[in-house]
């Protein structure tokens, strides 16, 4: 199965209206946490990120192919198994750009606000948004970055 759907927000107007929207989402469950203004402003002002790039690109969870099981167990592995593939299907589209020299950067934030993002792009029913994907060429070349610690994230036994 490919339980992954991407959706390219092109229309400029539409883009600032749902990344506008998802802010607004953002500020209300922030103020309602009781934050202070200044730190509302300073997480919400991450995903500046999604309004700068040239490009946005929504990855999206649907259900084709899933199977039902009649118990919990495996309802919920079914479930993430499907995140998983998500979460696949956006490193490969993130692999790909890279391997054309554009840059991209995954950004969770309509993971917390999947209704809003829904309505504003009319989504199909059952699309459940996975982040969002800005994309672009580099202002800078990237610096090459250190080798990972193996120790840190490899068990052996």
């Amino acid at each position: 199965t490919t339980p992954w759907r991407f959706v390219l927000l092109d229309d400029a107007a539409r883009r600032a209206r749902v990344l506008d929207a998802m802010a607004q989402a953002w500020r209300d469950d922030l103020r309602k946490d009781g934050l202070a203004e200044s730190v509302v402003a300073r997480r919400v002002a991450r995903g500046d990120l999604l309004r700068r790039a040239p490009a946005v690109v929504v990855p999206c969870l649907v259900d084709d192919g899933r199977h039902s099981y009649p118990d919990a167990r495996r309802s919920a592995a079914e479930s993430v198994m499907f995140w998983l593939a998500v979460g696949a299907g956006v490193q490969n589209l993130m692999v790909t750009l890279a391997a054309e020299g554009v840059g991209s950067a995954w950004v969770s934030s309509t993971l917390f606000c999947p209704d809003v993002v829904g309505a504003e792009l009319g989504l199909p029913a059952g699309w459940q948004p996975a982040g969002a994907v800005a994309v672009g060429h580099p202002a800078v070349a990237p610096q090459p970055r250190k080798p990972a610690d193996l120790d840190a994230v490899l068990l052996v036994r």
